[in-house]
């Protein structure tokens, strides 16, 4: 099941190959790679439809080289290309029912999606997931209402097996969310290079990233990205004033590991998570931004914004969040002895998670 108006190559003769060497592809890459999705959405968007594709790779020559047609006329596409996923921009005045691709005899089309205008003016939580425990979830959502008054989420899952939509949407309206809007996409996650092409071919989280922008959040206030095993804190404020007070209406911070207490085995709800490292490890910083604000149109990344130069000047100060760690599918096969070492009581987060009320819970 898919939400997206996604196209696969499947019956054109085409497939993507890795840009990653041989030597440089840690165990199972071609497993988890994308070989077969052309485009993970078609969006109309800014007078175009827009077309977020994997990284063309092999296929760049081929796909500029295709026919693209609007509700049946041709047009002639304007390629953009990031590091890891390619905008393909097609002109149209009003937003076209379908659009469709021929390279050779092969043809295909799909559907155009967007605008949606539901987040509109809402203080926004986004992520990607896979197989997070319901629990994880609404405690995710509910500290994020308590510290920063979100009042949407947009939650995209990826294929779960084991906890999927039917547990998710319930999840989110016990958080207590005004605006839900839960999308589903199968598409491979992407695999783990090794260095220095760790992250190099991972391209469905900046697909989707980039779709929601285009599709779902034009006209949102503002928009945290932010994992469910990720907690922000900012002080005093909201995070999403913080960035809507921003000149640049874009904020990043930087994340600390945390645990639950050397003596606790019990389940790893956030609640458990109260002890930090001494001193303090870091992990990449996260971000919230105003989608229609000064920096409109640069695309958007896990950990920052594409091509923004000088990033480290968007860096607020005094905020961070927290990345909790064992909230995790594989928890119970962590070596939790050595992840709790050396750890202490961070008395900032503790309190936090007494204001958002986050139960202790049991599996």
């Amino acid at each position: 099941m898919s939400h997206f108006a996604t196209l696969g190559l499947n019956g054109s003769g085409l497939t993507r190959t890795p840009r990653v060497r041989p030597a440089k592809r840690a165990e199972g890459y071609l497993d988890r790679f994308d070989a077969s999705t052309l485009w993970l959405d078609a969006v109309w968007h800014d007078g175009a439809v827009v077309l977020i594709c994997p990284r063309l790779n092999n296929l760049k020559r081929a796909v500029s080289s295709a026919k693209f047609s609007v509700d049946g006329t041709s047009v002639r596409p304007r390629f953009t290309r990031y590091y890891r996923h390619t905008l393909i921009h097609l002109p149209a005045e009003a937003r076209p029912a379908s659009v469709a691709v021929q390279i050779g005899d092969w043809h295909a089309e799909t559907v155009v999606n967007g605008p949606d205008t539901r987040h509109d003016g809402c203080n926004v939580l986004m992520t990607l997931s896979k197989d997070n425990h319901p629990d994880w979830i609404e405690d995710w959502g509910r500290f994020h209402i308590a510290q920063h008054g979100a009042d949407a989420v947009l939650f995209v899952d990826n294929g779960s097996q084991t906890w999927g939509p039917d547990q998710i949407r319930p999840a989110l309206d016990r958080a207590g969310f005004r605006n839900i809007v839960l999308l589903s996409t199968t598409l491979r996650y992407g695999p783990r290079g090794l260095p220095p092409f760790l992250n190099a071919e991972l391209f469905l989280q900046t697909g989707v990233l980039n779709a929601l922008q285009f599709r779902f959040l034009q006209g949102a206030r503002a928009v945290l990205n932010c994992d469910v095993d990720e907690l922000v804190m900012t002080p005093g404020r909201s995070v999403f004033d913080a960035a809507v007070a921003s000149r640049q209406g874009f904020v990043s911070f930087p994340g600390r590991w945390v645990h639950p207490a050397p003596d606790d085995d019990g389940w790893p709800a956030h609640a458990r998570h109260t002890h930090r490292d001494d001193p303090v490890k870091t992990c990449p910083s996260k971000w919230c931004v105003v989608p229609n604000g000064p920096l409109r149109g640069y695309q958007w990344r896990a950990h920052g914004l594409e091509r923004l130069p000088f990033a480290g000047r968007f860096q607020a100060d005094n905020a961070w969040f927290y990345h909790c760690r064992n909230i995790s599918n594989g928890w119970k096969s962590l070596k939790r002895t050595q992840v709790r070492g050396g750890t202490v009581p961070d008395t900032e987060l503790q309190a936090a998670l007494a204001e958002a009320a986050l139960p202790q819970r049991s599996a």
